[in-house]
């Protein structure tokens, strides 16, 4: 009986003999930091257990690095320190990481360190890119862009350039600490027969760390002429001749005429070719020749307008 309350005993205090992991923190926010600025946050970790307690692992998510200051071995109440460091370079915005340690307490064999920032660009911009879509002929299309300040002072811009775009021209006022840009589009100064593109403008700054920033510019043109339908369908049986009627306008009234046709379907033609007008009443036939099954093609047709001197329609034929 004795020698069991001995082995209990003995058994209570090995149970009782364990490393306790401790934290001074488990987390720290960096707050607003620049993409050029690594930073680095210290964690002290603390034995206060009765027995050694071993760090085996300590393993940082991607993003950050981490430095053992001490020992990987703790005597029961001595302390050591984990420095984190974080790289905020290429990232922005609002950044979570962590830190994975593995130890030896029975209790809590693994415990997350994190560290939080708010990663701010000396200048950002509100958008990277801006679109004129059915940008008007006729007219200049206005749009901005906001260039904040992320480090206190006043943003400045030198010059704004956007080299083989003579119809987008560029202004530019301060707002505070921040600058507004404005960027005009002037279809009246697209050359015949672009309908569309991409730009790209270079916004130069007097900040010495983020001289320029790249400003991707998008845009189509409103069609001078419009179709109605915009995409035509055929569906009925093979063998035999199908119409549909197509509508053009002109968007400003003015007279045109329809000048030529190129169907990428054999035996497709459009019938009405000889008015002149505001408005034109087409037809156009899908051929009797065409088998059963289905049919993508496209239908161009080239005008007088020059504002408009070709524009296409989308042809689908299905047939049985």
């Amino acid at each position: 009986m004795f020698r069991r309350l001995l082995l209990a005993c003995a058994a209570a205090t090995l149970m009782a003999q364990a490393p306790v992991i401790s934290f001074d923190r488990t987390h720290h926010d960096f707050g607003r930091i620049t993409p050029d600025k690594k930073v680095a946050a210290k964690y002290k970790v603390t034995n206060t257990g009765n027995a050694y307690l071993s760090i085996t692992q300590v393993r940082p998510s991607c993003g950050c690095t981490y430095t053992m200051l001490g020992k990987w071995s703790i005597a029961p109440g001595e302390s050591t320190e984990i420095e984190a460091m974080f790289d905020p370079k290429g990232l922005k915005g609002g950044v979570r990481k962590s830190i994975e340690v593995v130890c030896n307490d029975p209790k809590t064999p693994t415990l997350s360190l994190t560290l939080e920032a708010e990663v701010v660009q000396e200048i950002m911009p509100s958008v990277e890119s801006v679109y004129f879509h059915q940008a008007p002929k006729s007219t200049t299309s206005r749009s901005q862009v906001r260039y904040a300040s992320g480090n206190g002072e006043p943003v400045q811009i030198v010059e704004v350039k956007a080299p083989g775009a003579p119809f987008l021209t560029f202004a530019f006022r301060p707002e505070g600490k921040d600058i507004l840009l404005e960027v005009a589009f002037d279809g009246r100064k697209v050359p015949a027969g672009h309908y569309r593109g991409v730009e790209q403008a270079t916004v130069r700054f007097t900040n010495p760390r983020m001289n320029q920033l790249p400003l991707n510019i998008q845009w189509d043109l409103k069609p001078s002429i419009q179709a109605s339908p915009v995409e035509l369908v055929f569906q009925d049986a093979a063998g035999k001749e199908l119409r549909q009627k197509l509508t053009l306008k002109q968007a400003d009234g003015r007279p045109f005429r329809v000048t030529g046709t190129r169907p990428s379907f054999q035996g497709m033609r459009v019938e009405g070719l000889d008015q002149k007008g505001a408005s034109q009443d087409l037809t156009v036939v899908f051929p009797a020749t065409a088998k059963a099954g289905r049919y993508s093609e496209v239908l161009a047709l080239t005008t007088d307008d020059p504002d408009q001197p070709e524009l296409t329609i989308r042809v689908v034929a299905l047939l049985k």
